[in-house]
């Protein structure tokens, strides 16, 4: 007798699938197609309506949302509509729930596809405007709900939204998207065993995986047995990253000659990225250089004059890689060497290469703090199908610890054998962890870097479906008051102010001046109601958190405002 067959029905029936593909091998393709496949059938099975949850950045949003153009091209203007606080795109925009809720009272303007951002706000958004729609039992009869890259926004809050509208009637499929997925599994319940996405067609031909690569193992630089710092101590990590680029660009001088690619990612802070760029300028002048962060997306290079330029990459129809092809193309900087830089903005689920540049010629890879899903997902960004590239592909020379190649090698089999060797199957973590145990040494050094999670306390009852959160940032105190005056909350006028002109301010500790990545860290882990001094009587409240991108640049001021308010208990679209 079959496994399959001993399967409690509940999860042989769940509408909850997951689908996992090597790091740009299509899982973007595979939904669309989904998409386009559902959309076909609304005559037959009714009318539908898909919500993605895209990574948590906008060039992310942006990428998924331009592949989305067959739809808007078949269905006609309106059919994808973008849910972000700000969106220039040509795409339909809203803001807010209740303005999708609008547009879906009429289905002659109710787009097919809503693309929003995964955060605790618009999951929360999501989830509220599916349980209307399933309420209020309009033209829409089936949801379909799509989330990319699950494994790194996973917490226990969401599992239970996610529960939550598995069991709402309205929504006839859940797909998960990600190449890590080993943190999505669960000991038991729900979570436990999970079915994957049935792939008819699967095939990696034309892929670049890690056979592919030609790995220089560096083990001279950091210390053996490897200690890994704290994850705030972000001095120490930088100077480890920076470090080892530095020490690999001192032996392997070649990675920055002419006609050269090179992926050479920082740590998360800001000022890594540009003490990269300076150093690769110092090493080779003639470089070209491009930072993708959460504060600049731009690349430099020095002219025939030695007068350095800088460009813009920011784009609202098309996605970064092919900005940067058509800019080093229109500048005529393709023979040069070409760095990309960053970290958050150019791992998981962003592709940077183009077939009218080529393939990365070298990638520098000195991240051992880093978890097996985050080492691999950086490595991704030089794999993808180019062998029918011709010319343009070449074989990446990655320079990095034996480790971290052990653990590359291991992440890509372990995605390779779900999608392979579990096609349509019911899985559980062990099943996802086979390679691990089969591949001997190299398999170990991933066994030995999965960290170790706490297991969910139990929770009392919360009242926080009783409570909306609007949550936003800006850049100017003016807009941020407006948010406040216009949701009824006093605007903040008052500010303290250290020795340097900078804003003190507080999450939860005493008032000092804020990095605006530590702030958001803390901030995603947070409920609806963290941060507020709410009364028993209390029916809204706010805070506003001021934070720097750069905490030596005064022009770096992000205004975080949080605002909860008591939910109507009347829910209307």
């Amino acid at each position: 007798m079959s496994s399959f067959a001993l399967e409690p029905a509940i999860e042989i029936t769940s509408k909850f699938i997951l689908c996992v593909l090597l790091t740009q091998l299509g899982k973007t393709f595979t939904a669309i197609e989904r998409i386009c496949t559902e959309i076909n059938n609304d005559n037959d099975s009714g009318r539908s309506i898909h919500i993605i949850f895209t990574m948590n950045t906008l060039l992310s949003n942006k990428q998924f949302a331009k592949r989305l153009e067959r739809i808007e091209k078949t269905y006609g203007e309106g059919s994808v509509c973008v849910f972000a606080s700000k969106y220039t795109g040509k795409y339909k925009h809203v803001k807010n729930r209740l303005e999708l809720q609008g547009l879906c009272v009429d289905e002659s303007i109710c787009p097919r596809v809503v693309v929003m951002c995964s955060n605790i706000v618009r999951y929360d958004d999501g989830v509220e405007f599916i349980k209307v729609i399933n309420k209020n039992k309009i033209y829409i009869s089936r949801t379909f709900v799509y989330c990319d890259e699950l494994h790194k926004y996973i917490t226990d809050s969401l599992r239970s939204q996610i529960e939550e509208i598995h069991n709402l009637d309205i929504v006839k499929g859940i797909i998960a998207l990600t190449a890590s997925p080993d943190r999505i599994w669960q000991e038991s319940g729900f979570w436990s065993k999970i079915r994957l996405i049935q792939l008819d067609d699967f095939s990696d031909a034309n892929y670049v995986g890690h056979k592919d690569m030609i790995f220089n193992c560096i083990d001279d630089f950091f210390d053996n047995p490897y200690i890994r710092p704290s994850p705030f101590d972000y001095d120490e990590l930088d100077r480890q990253t920076i470090g080892f680029i530095d020490n690999v660009l001192k032996k392997y001088p070649e990675i920055l000659g002419n006609n050269t690619r090179s992926f050479i990612p920082g740590h998360i802070r800001r000022q890594s990225h540009e003490r990269i760029r300076n150093l690769i300028f110092s090493i080779n002048a003639n470089t070209v250089v491009i930072v993708i962060n959460g504060f600049e997306k731009t690349l430099q290079y020095n002219d025939c004059y030695g007068k350095r330029k800088t460009i813009s990459l920011t784009s609202e129809d098309e996605e970064v890689c092919e900005t940067i092809s058509r800019v080093i193309m229109h500048h005529e900087l393709q023979n040069r060497p070409i760095v990309i830089t960053g970290l958050l903005c150019v791992s998981m689920g962003q592709t940077l290469t183009h077939n009218s540049i080529g393939s990365f010629t070298s990638a520098i890879l000195g991240h051992l703090d880093l978890t097996n899903d985050e080492i691999y997902q950086l490595f991704g960004r030089i794999t993808g199908r180019m062998k029918h590239w011709g010319d343009k592909y070449t074989q990446t020379q990655v320079y990095c610890p034996t480790k971290t190649m052990h653990i590359c090698i291991t992440m890509e089999e372990c995605a390779r054998h779900m999608a392979r060797d579990h096609n349509g199957e019911v899985v559980t973590q062990e099943d996802y962890r086979e390679p691990m145990n089969e591949m001997g040494e190299i398999g170990k050094s991933a066994m030995e870097n999965i960290r170790v999670r706490n297991k969910p306390s139990v929770k009392k009852p919360s009242d926080e479906e009783d409570w909306e959160l609007i949550s936003d940032e800006f850049t100017s105190i003016d807009e941020a008051n407006k948010l406040l005056k216009n949701n009824g909350c006093n605007r903040k006028l008052k500010f303290e102010y250290n020795d340097n002109g900078f804003i003190l301010s507080s999450t939860s500790k005493s008032a000092r001046v804020l990095y605006y990545n530590d702030v958001k860290k803390e901030i995603d882990s947070w409920s609806k109601k963290s941060g507020f001094d709410l009364k028993k009587k209390s029916e809204k409240a706010s805070r506003m958190i001021i934070a720097y991108k750069d905490i030596k640049d005064k022009e770096s001021i992000v205004y975080i405002v949080r605002i909860i308010k008591r939910k109507d208990r009347k829910i209307e679209i």
